[in-house]
Order: structure tokens, then C-alpha cells, then sequence
């Protein structure tokens, strides 16, 4: 895998970044799909959290899975209470839509560094012939 674009505001955060989008590439290369997962850094060690089979089968009466990002947040804030060092960070699939009205997808990343600081980041991708290509990111910070 190349490198791909990391934000100027963001470098500090590099290495979890890097790590996550690898790991998306390889999910949606594979099966089309993104399972919701959080990475978590302490102290640069970088893990990925993923739910349980339960935890993926709660599903609504329309079909659609739900609980999964609020259950990842509880895990992140379980590690996060016990090292003042750690950087959690959700990673799940969004949609997009453009000006023009038209639907990307992406892959949404929410990082909460150890300050409680929230960044938004949005990477756009497309499917290829038998290759993912993920685009630009986009960010919205959200101060306290």
C-alpha cells in the first residue's frame, strides 16, 4: 500500500492513521464492506478494536445494524480512563454527497486525542478494477 495524504494537523497521528486505512483497504478489497472497528494508540503502540458476532447482530426492524459505533466509543472511553495517554479513534463507513447531489462513499474517521480534542476526517474512495482507491480527506474540528 502507498501512503496516502494524512492532513497537516493530523501528522502526529500518522502512524494510527496509516495503520486504519491499511486495514480498510484490505476489509473493503476483500468483502466490500467496512466493519466499524476503533483503533486505539498508547504511548505510539497502535491497536484495533473490533465488536463481538453479538454485537454485530442487533439489528433494526428495517434491517440495519445499529449500536455498533456507540458500543466502540464505550470500549475507547474504558481504555482512555486508565492511560492519560491514550488516542482513540473510530473509523466507520459514511456516505457522501456532493454538490451536484451525487452519493460517494468514505470512511469516516473521529479522533479524540488525550486532551478530549474531537477531529472529524472524511476520506472519500472508489472501487477499481480489483483495487481501492481512497481519496483526498476532508475535516471538521470541533472545539469544546
Amino acid at each position: 500500500m502507498k501512503h496516502k495524504m494524512i492532513l497537516k494537523q493530523q501528522v502526529q497521528y500518522a502512524p494510527m492513521i496509516q495503520k486504519a486505512l491499511s486495514l480498510c483497504e484490505t476489509m473493503l478489497s476483500r468483502s466490500e464492506t467496512l466493519y466499524p472497528f476503533a483503533a486505539l494508540s498508547v504511548d505510539g503502540d497502535t491497536h484495533c478494536i473490533f465488536l463481538s458476532d453479538e454485537d454485530y447482530n442487533n439489528r433494526h426492524p428495517n434491517g440495519a445494524h445499529f449500536g455498533m459505533i456507540e458500543k466502540l466509543e464505550q470500549q475507547l472511553q474504558l481504555y482512555k480512563m486508565q492511560t492519560k495517554s491514550t488516542i482513540g479513534m473510530l473509523v466507520y463507513a459514511a456516505t457522501i454527497r456532493t454538490p451536484h447531489k451525487e452519493e460517494k462513499d468514505g470512511l469516516m474517521f473521529s479522533i479524540c486525542d488525550s486532551n478530549g480534542e474531537n477531529t472529524l476526517t472524511l476520506y472519500p474512495y472508489e472501487f477499481e478494477q480489483n483495487s481501492i482507491t481512497i481519496g483526498k480527506p476532508f475535516t471538521c474540528d470541533f472545539s469544546d
